[in-house]
């Protein structure tokens, strides 16, 4: 019984924490002007890849058209996309009245540190905690080529938007050189085994075009766009 007592005092006391930190990290998000854009992708990637540059050009068109974005806060494909962010910022001269370009970091990541293009982030302790946040607050998702972390993000977002969680959210993959061979494999395996159905293959896109992906998320997000981007 004491054993018991003990394990549910020390699982109660890390929730306690958990919560905490979630309802600091949406008390910051509020900050945030709405529509909100999740980017996912690859921390090795440098920033001055193709990928890399593909990210900061996207994250600066769709920011020019009322999107903040949102990033893990770390290197690579995130950093790359807080740029773009960043820079629509700096053109346009509002940095210190707008809000565009967010981290949501994790402690004891690999010594990661903050990438130096966010202007406002949150650390969080645990995996679950930074994928609910980056998660939550977003209309639509750019994935880019990435690891398990990028598998891991993107297959919750495709879960959530199968299961109508999430409808009609926009889910775009760039790069179809890396990710086509996944829509494949979807597709003879998963779906010839009846695990996806074929309308299911349609919850995401795959393209090279930044300004095709721009276009896809601005239609499918319009609602959410206040009047002064839209006009």
């Amino acid at each position: 019984m004491f054993s018991r007592l003990s394990k549910f005092l020390y699982f109660a006391w890390h929730m306690i924490g958990v919560n905490r930190r979630l309802l600091f990290g949406m008390w910051k998000l509020t900050k945030l002007p709405q529509p909100a854009v999740t980017f996912f992708g690859g921390s090795r990637l440098k920033i001055d890849s193709p990928e890399g540059k593909k990210a900061t050009m996207l994250a600066q068109e769709l920011a020019q058209c009322g999107f903040s974005i949102i990033t893990g806060g770390g290197p690579g494909i995130m950093e790359a996309a807080n740029r773009g962010a960043l820079a629509h910022c700096t053109i346009e001269k509002n940095c210190d009245k707008n809000l565009s370009s967010f981290g949501i970091g994790l402690t004891r990541l690999n010594n990661e540190k903050i990438n130096p293009h966010v202007q406002e982030h949150i650390l969080m302790e645990y995996f679950f905690e930074r994928k609910w946040l980056l998660v939550r607050y977003s209309v639509a998702f750019v994935v880019f080529p990435g690891g398990f972390g990028t598998l891991d993000e993107l297959s919750e977002v495709l879960t959530l938007i199968q299961c109508d969680r999430m409808p009609n959210t926009p889910v775009i993959l760039v790069g179809t050189e890396y990710w086509n061979p996944m829509k494949e494999w979807m597709t003879n395996c998963m779906l010839k085994n009846d695990f996806l159905l074929n309308k299911d293959l349609d919850i995401f896109v795959i393209t090279d075009d930044i300004q095709e992906a721009c276009k896809l998320i601005e239609t499918k997000c319009k609602k959410h766009i206040s009047p002064s981007f839209s006009e």
